[in-house]
């Protein structure tokens, strides 16, 4: 008899998922050279004074997308808000209400 908390079934990564077996599934190849939408649009970003940006954030918002396009699309909703908030107070800082 084998000793407790031996599997013997055979090799198992972690305790409750299965292992998957057959043949490999082969990802499609992300767009723009491979970095993905959201990233090329991220990096466009600085160049063409954040619109890109709000665009990535659109998609990010509205649209289905490939999850390993997620964090690109990410760090383009995170430099719009940053860019949003660094504009306004750009825009309000000589205006004095007295």
């Amino acid at each position: 008899m084998p000793p407790p908390g031996y599997y013997t079934q055979g090799y198992q990564t972690a305790p409750g998922y299965a292992v998957a077996e057959g043949r490999p599934v082969r990802e499609r190849r992300l767009p723009c050279c491979g970095l993905g939408l959201g990233w090329v649009l991220f990096i466009i970003g600085f160049f063409l004074g954040a619109i890109p940006w709000y665009l990535g954030l659109f998609v990010l918002l509205c649209a289905q997308i490939d999850p390993r396009e997620k964090p690109g699309y990410v760090a383009c909703t995170i430099a719009a808000v940053v860019a949003t908030v660094a504009i306004v107070f750009g825009a309000t800082k000589g205006a004095d209400v007295w």
